[in-house]
């Protein structure tokens, strides 16, 4: 339970900024992860003679969920965080 201007407020689930903030940092990086797999599965589609272009397609759309699958999470993140922030402004 937390007072803020004399009311008391208290919440459902216990709130963590710093867990809040470190999704943001994991959903970063595996975007990085993602784009990086979804750029190599092109140069090989590119190449002269690609190896699998099924699987490298296969894998460029696997890497473009996981992009917006990490973007889904710094999205939910970024709104907890605002609602947090509202709440105590």
């Amino acid at each position: 339970m937390i007072s803020h201007a004399g009311a008391a407020i208290q919440f459902a689930v216990a709130v963590d900024p710093a867990r809040m903030i470190s999704s943001i940092g994991s959903a970063m990086a595996g975007m990085a992860s993602a784009m990086s797999r979804f750029d190599r599965a092109s140069a090989d589609i590119a190449s002269e003679k690609p190896a699998d272009p099924i699987r490298d397609r296969v894998e460029q759309i696997t890497a473009q969920h996981d992009v917006e699958a990490n973007a889904a999470t710094i999205r939910t993140a970024d709104d907890m965080l605002g609602t947090l922030i509202d709440t105590f402004a």
